[in-house]
């Protein structure tokens, strides 16, 4: 026999034997369960692992409308007493950029809920035309426990069953009612640009620390606190608006007056259509690099002065539980980005501290 007929047997042999071994699991869609609400993050039902509702494509920019596609803060939550969980599951886009890696763009991360402790469960993967990840749980978990599966950051996802041994017991979580969401209005670095895992992103980290459920609606290069998402925003029940769009509208195309107008009208329009829930306005955490490019730190510091002086005219009329976080509460340090902009995962932690205290402060 020669070599290439060897190797060709063998790789047909090792997918036969992973076929088999598949075949000795149970798969479970969330998409093609009886109950159709099991879908975590999300402001509104019925759409699939996407963002924004089948409406918005007519409202919003093409650009918004694909992002809203990517499954950002988009989680699964079930329950199972399972020893080993697979995640079989496609996208449809690439699945890595040259700044961020495929484990960010287009992977998974899987957490227990261990109460009131989170813990990280590490899983071994491959990335093809389908990607598989595999979740081992050999020690420590004698009974049923409850998991969050955050999906990819920056890929739509058309395709994932989760996979559990035939003879475990295996049930989806669906989202509860009593609980107000957090909403976050923001651009790539509030999408997740560019943590490493899902898990990593500043709005699911901070998810885990107020143990408070979060929306995404962060729009790489396309956060500019546009009226249709607004609009948006305004039908969801939230605990608490976070508009974080700066890092967008530090562009040259924006006019100092059409940025400070952003910012008023999209607080006056959620606050005449929630006039109790909570708003946080978020200045711009600033370039890692500014010590060496004086023109990215005179830009972000500018839109910074702006921010400031639209808050203060809001409450001098007279808004209410209007919130205010500065750049030095978020703390973004030199290491703390791949480019100057977006945060590595040292950059998300501190992104996710600097915002918890004042949030913990709105919510308790």
């Amino acid at each position: 026999m020669n070599l290439r007929l060897f190797l060709a047997l063998s790789l047909l042999f090792c997918q036969f034997s992973l076929v088999l071994a598949q075949e000795d699991l149970s798969w479970n869609n969330p998409l093609k369960s009886p109950n159709k609400n099991l879908i975590h993050g999300q402001g509104w039902t019925g759409l699939d692992y996407h963002r924004l509702p089948d409406d918005a494509e007519n409202k919003v920019r093409k650009a918004v409308w694909g992002l809203s596609r990517h499954a950002a803060g988009v989680k699964l939550k079930f329950n199972t007493n399972a020893q080993e969980i697979k995640v079989r599951y496609v996208v449809s886009g690439r699945q890595a950029m040259p700044h961020m890696p495929a484990t960010g763009v287009s992977g998974l991360d899987l957490y227990i809920r261990d109460s009131p402790e989170w813990i990280w469960v590490r899983g071994s993967y491959s990335f093809g035309d389908t990607i598989q990840y595999t979740f081992p749980l050999k020690a420590g978990i004698a009974t049923a426990k409850d998991f969050d599966l955050y999906l990819p950051l920056y890929n739509e996802v058309t395709f994932l069953e989760i996979g559990v041994d035939n003879d475990a017991d295996f049930s989806f979580i669906s989202p509860s009612n009593n609980e107000m969401p957090v909403v976050v209005y923001g651009t790539s670095i509030a999408q997740g640009g560019c943590a490493s895992r899902p898990g990593m992103a500043w709005t699911a980290i901070l998810e885990r620390m107020i143990n408070k459920p979060m929306i995404n609606l962060g729009f790489s290069g396309n956060g500019l606190l546009e009226a249709p998402l607004i609009d948006y925003m305004a039908t969801i029940n939230s605990s608490l608006y976070v508009l974080d769009c700066l890092p967008n509208l530090v562009r040259d195309t924006f006019s100092e007056e059409e940025v400070t107008k952003r910012m008023m009208d999209s607080v006056r329009k959620l606050k005449a259509e929630r006039p109790d829930t909570p708003i946080l306005m978020v200045e711009h955490a600033g370039y890692t690099d500014e010590l060496v490019n004086m023109d990215r730190k005179n830009a972000y510091q500018g839109r910074n002065n702006l921010s400031k002086e639209a808050y203060r005219m809001l409450i001098a009329e007279g808004v209410e539980e209007l919130y205010y976080l500065e750049k030095e509460e978020i703390g973004l340090t030199m290491e703390g980005t791949v480019d100057g902009t977006h945060p590595t995962d040292l950059g998300m932690d501190q992104h996710a501290k600097g915002y918890y205290s004042i949030v913990k402060e709105i919510l308790d």
